[in-house]
């Protein structure tokens, strides 16, 4: 996992932990340690892939457009990621000449389907709900 999907993961933490789900850039590029340059790339990313929605101006901010039950783990990492993988032959085979007959090969698409399947599993709110709102 990349330091940028880490950060978008504490972005959506965070906002899932405030009221009505919104909150300013500096708060949470404070709160969560986030680098300012990095925050505003994430959030566009998290923006497009339709999790959030950033007012610009004095009075704006950012929002969670969909309930922290309704945002998993999984859509986070595909917002910055655009695929889950753990190795990068899984993403393409053409990338390694001994994916044809590796037999590690098809145990890292059975791996991958089952961190898929776990990370489809965890959404925003349980994780709030297991730890200390911020």
């Amino acid at each position: 996992m990349t330091r940028e999907t880490d950060y978008a993961i504490r972005t959506v933490l965070y906002l899932s932990g405030r009221e009505n789900y919104f909150a300013k850039a500096e708060d949470i590029s404070k709160t969560m340690d986030i680098p300012k340059s990095f925050l505003r790339k994430i959030l566009k990313q998290l923006e497009k892939q339709g999790l959030l929605r950033i007012k610009r101006g004095v009075s704006g901010g950012i929002t969670l457009i969909k309930k922290p039950e309704e945002i998993t783990l999984y859509d986070t990492i595909i917002a910055v990621e655009k695929n889950v993988a753990l190795n990068r032959c899984v993403v393409n085979k053409t990338v390694c000449g001994f994916s044809s007959q590796c037999p590690v090969h098809p145990v890292w698409f059975k791996l991958r389907d089952r961190l898929i399947k776990a990370l489809k599993e965890i959404n925003f709110s349980g994780l709030i709900s297991h730890g200390t709102v911020l």
